[in-house]
């Protein structure tokens, strides 16, 4: 059972200064940097590849309202030993649900991996946050992390959006057109192309990001137009 918090609460917890890790570790076969979030008050920082993909996933996610990288650390038992962990990220939903996220790399489950997670799973139920571990299996395909990407660079690229443009263009828009057509309209209105998939990263609009976007992509409205 997960608990609920109010959000000023929650903001109390999260006290990046006390954190254990001091992120000094290089390899090779990782990649590591900070992700852009509208979910925070600062970028997330992710070490892996893996854990850039998921800070992308939870973006798009509307059902996660809030979202720290590396938000804390937390004691627990280990055959009577303290230890200290430090997870990826925590997320909280549209319901006050926390939910702490642990980024493997599939291939490292092992089973001395697993039984660790089962104690740090406990620890954190204990405080009222449900512990989930993901991997690459919990990922879409390359194509639509890299489509979910190159949106999200180009609504970002907007940086502060005027409610009034936003308004117009969501009312000339039809219910349904391609790409192509969606652009040609900001051409034609004098208005910046990446409103379009500003409209795409806020759910205005949808389109389908499991195949290559492309002129022929359709584009449908999700805002409800009353008959005229």
């Amino acid at each position: 059972m997960t608990m609920k918090f109010d959000l000023s609460d929650i903001d109390d917890a999260y006290r990046k200064n006390d954190m254990r890790r001091k992120l000094q570790r290089f390899s090779r076969c990782n990649i590591s940097g900070l992700s852009p979030t509208n979910k925070d008050t600062s970028p997330h920082f992710f070490e892996s590849r893996n854990e850039s993909n998921f800070a992308l996933l939870f973006e798009f996610d509307s059902n996660i309202k809030f979202v720290k990288s590396q938000p804390f650390s937390i004691s627990y038992l280990d055959d009577e030993k303290k230890r200290l962990y430090t997870p990826d990220f925590s997320t909280i939903d549209c319901f006050g649900n926390v939910f702490v996220v642990e980024v493997k790399v599939e291939d490292a489950m092992n089973d001395e991996t697993k039984r660790l997670h089962k104690l740090i799973g406990e620890a954190f139920k204990k405080l009222g946050f449900e512990f989930v571990v993901m991997t690459e299996k919990h990922l879409p395909s390359r194509t639509e992390l890299s489509n979910l990407n190159m949106i999200m660079r180009n609504a970002h690229a907007l940086g502060c959006v005027d409610d009034e443009v936003v308004n117009y263009l969501l009312d000339v828009l039809p219910r349904e057109l391609s790409l192509q057509s969606a652009l040609e309209i900001c051409d034609s209105l004098n208005l910046n192309r990446d409103l379009i998939f500003y409209f795409v990263f806020k759910e205005y609009v949808k389109m389908d990001v499991s195949s290559v976007i492309c002129n022929e992509t359709v584009i449908t409205s999700n805002i409800y137009k009353e008959a005229r």
